[in-house]
């Protein structure tokens, strides 16, 4: 996300035909945002160096497993497998590459595995669902009630978001750094319809660069 940012500032003399994002979580607002800028699909790949391309977004901004030689289950923090449709690690055996064979590597990060066109989740096409790259944080709403990471992230999706930084300090008040189009007021109005109208909120320019 953060190299087709800087590319659509540029003067392109030439159209790329797609665009393959891989290295960060690709928002479905910057999404459309690109795909409008370039006139080109936009994919978003999850992938990683240890095992190489996982899978694939749909429209739905769920995951299409890639490799049939790659394994994937969800696990419990105890490393029981999880029920369909429930959260937990994803968890990579085999792979690609005969040179690092994968047994139950822990990538840290959470999904739900759900299967496609089956009534009774029991056949279908295996899905991720809710995929978040880093493991889950539990922020604390105006009421004292609990708000989840995903919760947020799925909040901020329809704003063309490059990338987002969400802290709670000890006192409950919010600081939400963005970088991106998004309009100010379009964000806090996603965030406070989670957290409640009263909480304290400010919003920055997120100025930091790589991974946050």
């Amino acid at each position: 996300p953060l190299a087709f940012m800087e590319l659509a500032d540029l003067s392109l003399k030439t159209r790329p035909k797609a665009l393959i994002s891989t290295s960060m979580m690709l928002l479905p607002g910057l999404k459309r945002s690109l795909e409008s800028h370039f006139g080109c699909p936009t994919l978003d790949m999850y992938s990683l160096n240890e095992s190489g391309p996982v899978a694939i977004a749909d429209a739905d901004g769920n995951y299409l497993l890639l490799q049939p030689r790659l394994y994937v289950e969800i696990l419990r923090e105890d490393g029981s497998p999880c029920e369909p449709g429930q959260r937990g690690e994803v968890t990579l055996s085999g792979g690609f590459n005969p040179f690092l064979p994968l047994l139950r590597y822990r990538t840290g990060d959470q999904a739900a595995l759900e299967l496609r066109g089956a009534p009774d989740r029991h056949a279908g096409s295996p899905l991720l669902v809710g995929l978040e790259g880093r493991l889950p944080v539990v922020f604390r709403a105006r009421d004292g009630g609990a708000v989840n990471n995903i919760d947020i992230s799925i909040a901020l999706r329809p704003l063309p978001i490059t990338q987002f930084n969400l802290h709670q300090f000890a006192d409950g008040s919010l600081r939400l750094r963005l970088r991106g189009a998004a309009d100010q007021n379009e964000a806090r109005r996603a965030v406070l319809n989670l957290f409640g109208a009263g909480q304290p909120l400010t919003i920055e320019t997120l100025a930091l660069d790589g991974k946050v």
